[in-house]
């Protein structure tokens, strides 16, 4: 370690540009990954942290809850499939409230179908009342805030994290409010001038009831319906497989760049100190003595590179985080650091085959002396 200490202090300049180009990389990783994450949650944290264990669409909808309208009882017949424990009938509307787009969520049992969790206060059990989930990219809402949407003044009296739909807002509020709004956008006089559509039915499974088994259940015996486990409705939302399939493409792209640019820097660097590892080996060091400095060196460079870069894309996401209101991922950080010493070490082994194949006897050969 000592011999790859001095090395670097020697040549800083070449060490400093490996390690800042190395921490670019990681602030564009973390950051690309911070955005998808966000993105991603706000695509599918309405179904991910849904009460609903099962959801059951319109077998029309191809899974898309946007596009889901069920026929009028089809609640009560999904209540009585064997194995059904508990339901709720959700009805879905996009509009515009406090300047901005938002999803209205309405719930026939105020206590089922929505976030699984609040984060504060309480559920929306009366009228005007509702509960929001903010969306990561658009102004968060507080318990006592004031909206209209749609003609119906709601108050929230309780928030959740990570349950949006859409990267919108979302009101989770009394079915009867849901169904005002829909009478006031097709502009009825009376909720009773109106089909009020169901959009999607939440379902709790019976205890000892298998989630994906009940959906199977339902599916087959209520016409019309197609039900899917919770987990399975996440990954079957539209565009979420596209815009995770972009994103990871984007993240191996830039693990090639880190692996090949720290490849070719230490084997480069190796090409050039031959001649003194030559000497080196030929006064007595052993394979180990020249091995570790490059290894200890590699891990330096990319550890602090690391270390910079999440310092880095921390304070952008920071100062952008109205724009695109993401954060750091413990986890998912210490995930790419670890990864990125690992491709580091596996990068080097060029250079350490190189020093491997340094033969002592060369320095009695003409012009290494």
């Amino acid at each position: 370690m000592f011999i790859a200490l001095r090395e670097i202090r020697r040549s800083i300049g070449r060490f400093a540009l490996l390690t800042g180009a190395v921490a670019l990389l990681v602030v564009l990783l973390l950051f690309f990954q911070a955005v998808a994450g966000s993105l991603t949650l706000g695509l599918t944290g309405g179904v991910e942290n849904n009460s609903g264990e099962v959801l059951a669409y319109s077998d029309r909808a191809r899974r898309n809850p946007a596009a889901s309208f069920l026929p009028p009882g089809t609640g009560p017949t999904i209540a009585a499939v064997d194995g059904v424990g508990r339901t709720s009938e959700v009805g879905r509307l996009a509009l515009s409230a406090a300047d901005e787009d938002v999803v209205v969520i309405g719930l026939s049992d105020p206590d089922f179908g929505g976030p699984g969790r609040l984060a504060d206060g309480r559920r929306a059990t009366a009228s005007g009342e509702a509960v929001v989930s903010s969306s990561s990219l658009s102004t968060g809402f507080e318990i006592g805030d004031t909206v209209t949407a749609a003609g119906v003044e709601l108050t929230v009296v309780g928030t959740a994290d990570d349950a949006a739909f859409d990267v919108s807002p979302t009101f989770y509020v009394p079915f009867d409010d849901y169904a005002a709004m829909v009478a006031e956008r097709a502009g009825a006089t009376s909720v009773d001038e109106v089909a009020v559509p169901v959009s999607w039915v939440a379902v709790e499974a019976a205890e000892g009831v298998d989630p994906v088994d009940l959906a199977a259940t339902i599916s087959g015996s209520v016409e019309g319906v197609e039900a899917l486990d919770r987990d399975r409705a996440v990954s079957e939302l539209p565009g979420v497989g596209q815009v995770t399939q972009s994103f990871n493409i984007l993240y191996l792209l830039l693990f090639i760049v880190v692996t090949i640019v720290t490849g070719v820097f230490f084997l480069i660097l190796t090409v050039q100190k031959q001649r003194s590892l030559v000497l080196f080996r030929a006064i007595g060091a052993g394979r180990r003595d020249v091995v570790a400095p490059v290894l200890y060196q590699v891990l330096a460079v990319v550890g602090l590179g690391s270390l910079l870069g999440t310092a880095v894309a921390g304070l952008l996401l920071g100062a952008a985080r109205d724009t695109f209101g993401s954060t750091l991922d413990p986890r998912t950080t210490v995930l790419t650091i670890g990864f990125l010493l690992v491709l580091g070490v596996l990068a080097s082994i060029g250079a350490v085959r190189r020093v491997l194949a340094i033969d002592p006897i060369e320095a009695t050969t003409a012009g290494t002396v």
